[in-house]
């Protein structure tokens, strides 16, 4: 496919159909609301395009993260369309029309939805977006071209099973990734994943670092040996390169002058000059000088790309398949995200009073885990959940057609899933805490002619 961008037979279309207006309007479910009547957080029945369009006059630039988890185009089914693969037809034989098949439909139906989103974010916010292997490639060249290659962000990578299936040929798959893009990448936040150990200190030597000469400004540098003059100087050692390019007068336990060091250093003299506004304790203990950065307890950490059970407690699909089935006394969905998952994700980059959007909302993991952040931190944050009526009744397992468990317990649509989580799980949580677990619902319904000609 060419470099710049990908091209499918629909592209065109895919993106006008943004911009098309929808013959719909929202109507709220009053009886359907759970809790106060004025809150902020949004539970919406319908097609999440045609919502996009709907919320946009009122939400746009407001949204600080939008979180989806869309269709993988693995061509299993998991109570929603997840197969995008259109059969081949007699004529089809132009070149690249095995990837358009596998690929273009998914693009058709992701491409409107991407843009509308762009316009939801804030100018500092993000959007993260599940995915397996079928589409990563596909959806990060697309979301380049949508939000703009300078606002891709990264993957992250997140460890989804304990115990590989080998459903594949080659190995057993563990993982699955997250997509993040910025809307504006400078005024994006760190991804921060709770505070740094206090007192722990971070070298500013990293050997194999290009070479850079730091400025240390009199008076930020707290020193521990004694005071007097230390002239310039070789202070390399081991695998270690620095030099004293200036003297230095010891004074009182900090540095009376300015003076510089050039080495290999894990930190930018813009950063350094960014710690020292922020109040940063940076201390060298000795000749041969060796600067390191004292950790505050208010700071924070910035995330590995793995998230993992094993090494920051992120929790799998197991442990998504037991809160469930502790709700609702079944395994109602197959597959689903642990509410620990979206609580990290949302704590990373939001904090009290922002507005997370999730318009795939399945089974309404994203507001579940944001309750449960928000009462583990003392905040109040709010979400808006689109999900479609996406019929319940069958399901693909062991390669046959059944009636799905979900179905035979009374809930005909994963939107009915979602509801009936979220007022559980209010409840539940209500018990302890007194943050904001209520809920308006609404719904996607065609304009009448009387109500378009008004509209």
């Amino acid at each position: 496919m060419p470099l710049h961008g990908l091209t499918w037979p629909g592209k065109a279309e895919a993106w006008q159909a943004a911009f098309t207006p929808s013959p719909t309007y929202l109507r709220e479910i009053t009886d359907a609301n759970h809790g106060s009547d004025t809150t902020r957080n949004l539970l919406i029945e319908g097609d999440n395009l045609d919502a996009l369009k709907l919320l946009l006059p009122q939400y746009a630039g407001t949204i600080k993260l939008i979180y989806i988890d869309p269709p993988y185009n693995s061509g299993s089914r998991l109570l929603y369309r997840d197969n995008f693969r259109a059969p081949p037809t007699p004529d089809d034989i132009s070149p690249g029309s095995d990837w358009v098949r596998a690929h273009g439909g998914w693009l058709s139906m992701m491409v409107p939805r991407l843009i509308l989103a762009r316009q939801m974010l804030r100018e500092d916010g993000m959007i993260f977006i599940s995915i397996g292997d079928e589409e990563l490639d596909t959806l990060t060249q697309i979301g380049r071209e949508i939000f703009g290659n300078d606002n891709f962000c990264g993957h992250l990578i997140w460890e989804r099973k304990k115990k590989p299936s080998f459903l594949d040929a080659q190995m057993g798959r563990v993982t699955e990734y997250i997509v993040c893009f910025a809307c504006n990448r400078d005024k994006a936040p760190a991804f921060a994943a709770g505070t740094v150990t206090p007192g722990k200190k971070y070298p500013f030597n990293n050997a194999g670092n290009g070479l850079q000469i730091l400025t240390f400004p009199a008076h930020s540098v707290a020193f521990n040996c004694s005071d007097g003059q230390i002239a310039p100087q070789d202070m390399s050692g081991g695998n270690i390169y620095t030099v004293l390019l200036d003297a230095v007068t010891i004074e009182g336990g900090t540095n009376r002058n300015t003076f510089r060091l050039n080495g290999e250093w894990r930190y930018s003299q813009a950063t350094l000059d960014a710690l020292l506004a922020e109040g940063a304790r940076i201390t060298i203990s000795k000749a041969p000088f060796r600067p390191n950065l004292i950790s505050k307890s208010t700071a924070r950490k910035k995330t590995a790309s793995l998230l993992s059970y094993r090494t920051n407690g992120i929790p799998t699909n197991e442990d998504a398949t037991a809160e469930l089935r502790q709700l609702f006394g079944i395994d109602i969905m197959s597959y689903p995200k642990p509410t620990g998952l979206l609580a990290y994700l949302i704590d990373l980059v939001t904090d009290d009073g922002d507005m997370v959007m999730d318009f795939f909302a399945g089974s309404g993991t994203t507001a579940h885990g944001l309750w449960r952040a928000d009462i583990a931190r003392g905040i109040q944050r709010n979400f808006i959940l689109v999900q479609s009526a996406e019929q319940t009744r069958q399901e693909r397992a062991n390669g046959k057609w059944k009636t799905s468990p979900a179905w035979n317990a009374g809930f005909p649509t994963i939107f009915t899933i979602a509801q009936e989580r979220l007022k559980r799980a209010s409840d539940a949580l209500a018990e302890k805490h007194a943050t904001d677990l209520s809920f308006r619902t609404f719904r996607v319904e065609p304009c009448s002619p009387t109500k378009a000609a008004d509209s």
